[in-house]
């Protein structure tokens, strides 16, 4: 914990990334990131806004924060956590705190000094255990790992390390605004290969220590990602869900990029009712859908979920429809995190404690190092010990979505592969909320469809498939407007025509109003429909927009053109 000061810090002073002198090579078997170190100097973040409020008073207040409150607000696991605990800084960025504070206090200022609460929390109880954080490590394959070794990635056996013990694994932390000033490099150096960092609480705070975190923890290589607070009370969960991606919580197929982490649990604000936030567990579910829903929408893929088991069970009923999102479990003091919520049958990140060794929270990633790339690389990553969330492409479908643009134009797959009408098939996309669809059939290929567009929504209400037939192109551009191209399965054409004067109307190609009107020069002759054919006795009629009228008479077979 940082001992209380009595001046208070200017909000002005503030650094992104800092560079210092000395930088110790890492050194991690089989570790991909080794090589990504900065050659010059430490990496180190620094966000002094907060600083005042976490040397002289670090405390919760009973409300929420807003942004600008200097309040860093909740952490992972703020309700069962000491403020010692939620101000953790390992010894290198402790050292970090002391340079910034006595350039902005003068020498006089008191130093910050390390007090570790000296025993472990269990998360998953809320109890404390009278078990010493060395008393797990008794194991041989723990004494025979020796004082620094991590042991193979995804084993659960125990190693004592500088007077601490962790799982080991692949190393990672996550931090917030309670932590003012990180020396990444260090952190980097001890063994942590990922970070979270906490970017937004409910719908009106957005950490200030998060640029330069984020920032930090990815120039000295390690993977990161943000986490959002749920305030699930406070408003929907899309609503948060938007707040937390506006604000720097989405995701990137970059391989570095963790998924954006929901951090749901214990409510600490006495101001938001009881530890359910009041709320029962299937309005619980109902908000974790929503929040889930719509980050996926946004992103492309689903968040992670922090929690407890104990909360789980209490708050949602132990459901098991979220074990399709990767699980990131409290669970401290134990020799494993033993209990699973229901649905998972492990965890994909397990965070073990918080009181070191790195800064915040200590985490470890259970799965090997393919696994932790693919955590950051693929919207259709399985979790480790749950179902599988994405959706593949492939087939007709999949050769036209690849060919036009893949994710970046048309989004991730929100569905399988279905069945359509007349032997074809279909599946559905998403980019940022905006939907599309594949649509493939023997006679036609594959084609993809804007559904949101006015010629998609003209060819749905006509019935889709059912109605126009299976896409012959994709959406193109015309001289004023735009076109696409429908064809039933017994070969007739439709042509569905926009212009922003006259919105979207189908001409029948295969009819004698569109044959005509094709014969004519299209958009070009007549102009573009302005109505769909319509009966006015036995005529058929259809309107055009240069000023004609084309009617065709079912009872004598004539097609006649009027000028309007």
């Amino acid at each position: 914990m940082i001992s209380p000061r009595r001046s208070v810090l200017p909000a002005a002073v503030t650094a992104a990334v800092l560079t210092l002198s000395t930088l110790m090579p890492a050194a991690a078997a089989d570790d991909p990131h080794e090589n990504l170190n900065p050659a010059k100097g430490d990496v180190v973040s620094v966000e002094t806004k907060e600083l005042a409020t976490v040397v002289e008073d670090p405390k919760l207040p009973a409300t929420p924060p807003k942004t600008g409150d200097k309040n860093p607000g909740a952490t992972m696991g703020q309700k069962l956590k000491s403020m010692a605990d939620t101000t953790k800084l390992s010894g290198a960025s402790e050292k970090e705190v002391e340079k910034v504070t006595a350039t902005v206090l003068g020498s006089d200022a008191a130093s910050p000094s390390a007090t570790p609460s000296g025993k472990a929390s269990d998360k998953a109880t809320g109890k404390a255990s009278a078990e010493p954080t060395t008393g797990a490590t008794s194991s041989s394959s723990a004494q025979a790992a020796g004082p620094t070794a991590v042991g193979p990635a995804g084993a659960m056996s125990l190693v004592i390390r500088a007077s601490t013990w962790r799982p080991a694994g692949i190393a990672g932390m996550d931090v917030s605004g309670w932590q003012p000033a990180i020396n990444w490099s260090a952190e980097y150096n001890a063994g942590a290969r990922f970070a979270y960092v906490k970017t937004t609480e409910g719908i009106n705070y957005r950490s200030e220590a998060f640029n330069d975190q984020y920032t930090g923890s990815y120039e000295v290589g390690m993977n990161r990602g943000g986490y959002h607070f749920a305030l699930p009370s406070q408003s929907s969960g899309a609503a948060q869900a938007d707040f937390f991606v506006n604000n720097g919580g989405g995701w990137s197929a970059d391989g570095r990029t963790l998924p954006g982490l929901l951090d749901i649990e214990y409510n600490p604000y006495s101001s938001l009712g009881n530890t359910c936030y009041n709320m029962s567990a299937a309005q619980m579910n109902t908000w974790i859908k929503s929040f889930s829903d719509r980050y996926k929408q946004r992103t492309g893929r689903l968040p992670a979920i922090y929690t407890t088991t104990d909360w789980w069970q209490t708050c949602t009923g132990n459901t098991s429809q979220f074990n399709n999102h990767p699980l990131h479990l409290a669970s401290y003091g134990v020799a494993s995190p033993g209990r699973m919520p229901n649905g998972w049958s492990t965890h994909d990140i397990w965070q073990f404690t918080d009181n070191g060794p790195f800064s915040g929270d200590s985490n470890v990633y259970g799965g090997s190092w393919a696994r932790f790339a693919s955590l950051a690389s693929s919207s259709s990553y399985k979790p480790l010990g749950g179902r599988a969330s994405g959706y593949s492409v492939s087939g007709g479908i999949g050769a036209v979505y690849n060919s036009t643009g893949g994710a970046a134009t048309w989004g991730s797959p929100v569905t399988g592969e279905g069945n359509a009408a007349y032997g074809g098939r279909y599946q559905e996309f998403s980019r940022n909320g905006v939907k599309s669809t594949g649509y493939w059939h023997s006679r036609t290929g594959g084609h993809m469809l804007r559904n949101t567009t006015s010629i998609g929504k003209k060819f749905i209400s006509a019935g889709r498939e059912r109605g126009y037939g299976f896409p012959l192109n994709q959406e193109r551009s015309t001289s004023g407007g735009a076109y696409q191209v429908f064809r039933t399965t017994a070969g007739k054409n439709t042509k569905v025509m926009w212009s922003s004067r006259t919105g979207s109307h189908a001409v029948k190609e295969f009819g004698a109003i569109g044959q005509r009107w094709a014969k004519a020069g299209m958009e070009r002759g007549y102009g573009f429909p302005t109505t769909d054919e319509y009966r006015a006795g036995t005529e058929v009629r259809q309107q055009f927009s240069n000023g004609y009228m084309i009617g065709y008479d079912t009872a004598t077979g004539v097609t006649r053109v009027v000028r309007l």
